[in-house]
């Protein structure tokens, strides 16, 4: 079997709950992958404050894939990014306002909000290290590289109508897909987990086989398909669980840990 040099995750419901808690044993496996020389990189779709947050929880160094795999950056440095175009910005966001959706708008590393929903947004920033700023409208902000929009959507039979508009309306324009029951992201076409992975290949020179990918929601099927070695965490979606090749029932039973512990630490 080739050494696996890469192991690159999803974090909320993958590496983490979605209220931030990991279990000791994941603590413990990345632990025992660092010391063997073997990379872990997290890929979310949060911006790169909360996904920061998550890192510092596995005391990782390496680079980070934000905002849905529109970034790809160390604390310091961007190293690859591929934003919305700024005239797009705003037709998304008229767009949404228009079907009354609540929006977030990823502007220069802030996350922006105009209707300020207290619970809508306790929930999303809750445990993952995010703040947010409310401006009256989107109007007022100075656009300056948008890696992404989310639309928070909690009726499943609207955010299908939404999806399915949005996807028909900006085909090979924008890349769109469902993160969680409610979140829609919204990025630029050439922007998405597996894009980014496939730079950070590029980036260390390794080939397909030395690499796992690890996801959970639809959001992570590039992510995997650009993998040598795919697993799914829980069952959320349909799409992914035809990618994976290994499937673990949920973040909580450490299936996942076993499937690392047996194809990077080779136990």
């Amino acid at each position: 079997m080739t050494k696996v040099k890469l192991w690159i995750s999803d974090i909320d419901g993958t590496l983490m709950n979605y209220d931030g808690s990991v279990t000791d044993e994941m603590v413990s496996v990345v632990e025992k992958i660092k010391s063997k020389g073997v990379k872990l990189v997290i890929a979310t779709g949060r911006m790169f404050m909360g996904a920061e947050y998550a890192a510092k929880k596995f005391n990782l160094d390496t680079p980070i894939v934000c905002y849905q795999g529109a970034v790809v950056r160390t604390k310091d440095e961007i190293l690859w990014q591929t934003p919305i175009k700024d005239n797009l910005v705003f037709e998304i966001v008229t767009y949404l306002r228009q079907n009354k959706i609540h929006t977030h708008v990823y502007n220069d590393n802030t996350l922006y909000v105009e209707d300020d929903n207290k619970r809508i947004m306790h929930e999303y920033c809750n445990g993952r290290g995010t703040t947010y700023k409310y401006v009256k409208s989107f109007d007022e902000l100075k656009i300056k590289d948008v890696p992404k929009i989310l639309g928070v959507i909690e009726e499943p039979e609207t955010m299908k109508k939404i999806k399915e508009e949005l996807q028909e309306k900006y085909k090979n324009v924008l890349t769109i897909v469902q993160s969680s029951n409610c979140y829609l992201e919204i990025t630029d076409k050439n922007a998405s987990k597996g894009s980014a992975l496939n730079f950070l290949k590029e980036y260390w020179n390794l080939k397909d086989e030395e690499v796992l990918a690890s996801g959970d929601q639809d959001n992570d099927v590039e992510l995997l398909k650009n993998a040598g070695i795919k697993i799914s965490v829980g069952n959320k979606s349909e799409e992914l669980l035809k990618v994976a090749q290994y499937h673990c029932k949920s973040v909580n039973s450490n299936e996942l840990v076993k499937y690392i512990e047996e194809f990077i630490l080779c136990e």
